[in-house]
């Protein structure tokens, strides 16, 4: 017999409102992991109307990624808030709109476009290095901001061929506010209620504001991008970005509409900046105490840039094992999106299982990826782990099944290799040309969830290698 809803196990809640006194948003994830401990791979969870089932257990996690988008979709209020925020792209879309979106979108984001635009992505680690130059004998320095900026400029020139400089820029800019988007529609997918859309609060219009400036410079960028496929038509049969790609989609297939192309375009911004940059802010938050890893870095660093002060061919990428290394590990101890809701599009049996059609399941995805049973050492930092797999396991002995920061499946990131690259070009630069220090006290950093799982303000010292 299979288990069902009615019989799992989870935290005891209230009458009417379940256990919504004792969640907190913003550690979500950490609370659910606790819970886990708990009440094992599978328990419920009740939050006044919504009922979740909430997973960590990495076989059934799999198997519903795998499963998707056949089986599976994205929670429907899920998609309700981002669509309604404008994000109606790759991310939420579903079925048959799906596979078109999906197509365009890997197309625009292959590795034929990132080598194309790789003397672009060289600005932008220049621009970085200088302005890490300047602040190194600083005694300490806020590099969270850096990081969101580098990760924009280089979207917005990858993606949508628009030269963007928010490195050097002060002020008003667009980074500023993409951070106000991701809190609040985290904060509206989890409200039991959608007060927002009938009285709004101050954080409410602040959100409403960043989402207009965001808006017009999503449509700057679609005026300029067909403003430019007239000036060159011979683009339409080599489209050399992202939003070219769209645009053409748009002219040429009945199911790709002027909305598509701005949410899509949405949504490879917002998450090409952010996922990336809190996974980089994240390393240096782990590296900062480990001057053998870094002294590592920085040896490969040398060896693969040479002479340079960042990677000037961009075929050696590949060869910064170490350095990705590195990044897969802390993308495994702080992954940037812990929590995936997924909806069953009829009744499903997984290792035992019943999860009715339309059930809330709620996947906590770092939990496995820190148990004994799938990693040695598992809360240990230790890059090696990941430097000789053989089908799966590696000297140290891991089971990649725990480890899913891109998802899995059809519907793994179609990012995933740009915001690979982005963390390998800044790693192995910073490595290169220095040594870096914590001041904020480690034990001080928080992880935040606000729809991504960034780290809370701190401060580190570069010290310029000799």
């Amino acid at each position: 017999m299979s288990i069902t809803y009615k019989e799992l196990k989870g935290p005891k809640g209230l009458p009417i409102i379940g256990s919504i006194h004792k969640v907190e948003l913003d550690s979500l994830h950490i609370q659910l992991e606790n819970w886990a401990d708990e009440f094992g791979g599978v328990y419920k969870l009740v939050l006044g109307p919504s009922k979740f089932s909430i997973i960590t257990d990495p076989d059934i996690a799999q198997e519903i990624l795998k499963d998707r988008p056949h089986r599976y979709r994205r929670m429907t209020k899920m998609d309700d808030v981002l669509t309604e925020s404008g994000l109606n792209g790759v991310f939420n879309a579903e079925g048959e709109k799906w596979k078109s979106h999906r197509r365009i979108v890997t197309k625009g984001l292959d590795v034929r476009h990132q080598e194309r635009f790789y003397p672009e992505i060289m600005i932008s680690l220049e621009r970085l290095l200088n302005k890490w130059n300047k602040v190194a004998s600083q005694s300490e320095y806020d590099i969270q901001q850096d990081l969101l900026r580098f990760t924009v400029d280089v979207t917005t020139s990858l993606a949508f061929g628009y030269k963007m400089n928010t490195l050097e820029e002060d002020g008003d800019v667009i980074q500023d506010h993409l951070e106000k988007i991701f809190p609040t529609i985290f904060k509206r997918i989890n409200s039991p209620i959608p007060i927002w859309r009938y009285l709004k609060s101050k954080s409410d219009k602040v959100f409403d504001k960043a989402a207009t400036e965001i808006n017009k410079f999503i449509d700057e960028l679609i005026l300029i991008g067909k403003e430019r496929l007239i000036a060159q038509p011979e683009l339409k049969e080599n489209p050399r970005n992202f939003l070219e790609s769209l645009l053409i989609a748009a002219e040429e297939e009945e199911d790709v509409s002027d909305d598509d192309v701005r949410g899509n375009l949405l949504t490879i911004l917002m998450a090409g900046e952010d996922t990336t940059a809190h996974t980089l802010a994240w390393t240096m938050y782990l590296l900062a105490d480990q001057p053998e890893v870094q002294e590592k870095l920085h040896q490969e660093a040398n060896s693969i840039l040479g002479e340079n002060s960042w990677l000037t061919n961009y075929k050696e990428h590949s060869s910064l094992i170490y350095t990705e290394a590195v990044a897969i590990e802390t993308m495994r101890l702080k992954p940037v999106a812990p929590l995936l809701l997924f909806e069953p599009l009829e009744d499903v049996e997984v290792n035992g299982y019943l999860f009715e059609k339309g059930a809330k399941l709620m996947i906590e995805t770092r939990y496995s990826a820190i148990q004994e049973e799938n990693f040695v050492n598992p809360t240990e930092f230790t890059p090696e782990r990941w430097m000789k797999e053989e089908k799966g396991k590696c000297p140290m002995g891991h089971d990649t099944r725990a480890y899913i920061p891109f998802g899995a499946g059809a519907r793994f990131c179609p990012g995933k290799n740009l915001a690979m690259l982005e963390m390998k070009l800044v790693l192995s630069m910073l490595m290169k040309n220095f040594k870096l220090e914590m001041v904020t006290p480690k034990e001080d950093v928080k992880e935040i969830m606000a729809f991504t799982m960034m780290p809370s303000a701190f401060k580190v010292r570069l010290v310029k290698r000799n």
